[in-house]
This record gives structure tokens, C-alpha cells and sequence, in this order.
């Protein structure tokens, strides 16, 4: 028996004020995963990072050294991308691709940003470590993505998902294993 599990729902794009409002994308900036923020390298390259993030008033925070090579792509052209994405087996995924500038924050003003990125990611108890606390320290930048547009996608709900979850005919996802 064949079933019809129909074709992928196409993505959704928004513009201006739109991409921050945005259901999923609010679900994406509360969730804790990892985004990937892509910048243009001077040699003509993308450059594309792993990057922990804090949504704050109408922006997205990142939180890096000021000695990083993204650091160096954004003081030379301040457009980026931020993907969000929370991927699971088989059609569990979705996510959002935020485009927009983003503005160096340094001195000063930036530790407060950076605070508030890294209480995401890492419980209060964790920060007393001296190792932990040497590399949180690193991060003496801030970056505010500003989205002006977005590109999101949802197949959680579709047919296909339905279809491996049913079936559970997905393969799990195998991640990398951690180091001792």
C-alpha cells in the first residue's frame, strides 16, 4: 500500500518587525540549541560559527572575542545570518534563518550582554568553575543582530512526520561523543 504523504510545506519568508513576532521563531530564540551565525569573510567566504544567543529587546545577542575571526568579518561588512534549528529524526525539524546587521558591542556596555547570553547556557554553579570562568571571560564582545528578514520552516506537522512517527521508520539522530 503506497500512502500520499504529500510534498514539503514551502517556507515561509517575513520581513522587518514580522521576523522577531513570528511563532516559531519565538519558540526558537526561548529554546536553548546552538545557532550558527554565517558572516561574509573579506576573502570573499562565508564564515559560519556555532554560537549560543539571547533574544533581547527586538534583537538577537551573541556573545564572542574580540580577537575572533567573526569579529573581523562583521567590522568589515556587518550583514550576517543567525539559523535556528531544532532537528530531530526523520521530518521532526524546523527552524528559522534570520538575516539582517549586526552591531560590535564592545566595552563596557558589552559584559552586560554578555551576561546575558551565557545564563543560558550555563547554570551559575558551572561559572565558579576556574576553567569555565577563564573561558566565559574570553567573550569580551557582544553582537546584536538586528533581523530584517527571515526564512522559516516547520515539517513537524506534515504528513511525512507523521508517517515515520507512525511507523517509526526514522533513524535516530547520532551526535558526537563528548570528551572525558
Amino acid at each position: 500500500m503506497v500512502c500520499d504523504v504529500g510534498s514539503p510545506a514551502p517556507s515561509r519568508r517575513l520581513l522587518g518587525e514580522a521576523t522577531l513576532k513570528a511563532p516559531l521563531v519565538r519558540e526558537l530564540l526561548a529554546a536553548r540549541v546552538v545557532g550558527v551565525l554565517a558572516t561574509f569573510d573579506p576573502a570573499g567566504s562565508i564564515h559560519a560559527v556555532p554560537m549560543w544567543f539571547a533574544a533581547h529587546e527586538h534583537c538577537v545577542l551573541l556573545a564572542t572575542s574580540a580577537r575572533s575571526r567573526k569579529v573581523e568579518c562583521l567590522d568589515n561588512d556587518p550583514r550576517a545570518t543567525l539559523v535556528l534549528h531544532d532537528s530531530r529524526p526523520g521530518f521532526e525539524v524546523c527552524g528559522a534563518s534570520l538575516s539582517g546587521t549586526v552591531e560590535v558591542v564592545r566595552g563596557p556596555g558589552a559584559l552586560p550582554l554578555v551576561d546575558l547570553v551565557h545564563v543560558r547556557y550555563v547554570t551559575e554553579e558551572g561559572a565558579t568553575d576556574p576553567a569555565v570562568r577563564e573561558f566565559l571571560e574570553s567573550d569580551d564582545v557582544a553582537l546584536r543582530l538586528r533581523p530584517a528578514s527571515c526564512v522559516t520552516w516547520d515539517e513537524r506537522d506534515s504528513p511525512a512526520a507523521d508517517a515515520l512517527r507512525a511507523s517509526g521508520g526514522a533513524l535516530p539522530l547520532r551526535t558526537t561523543d563528548p570528551r572525558p
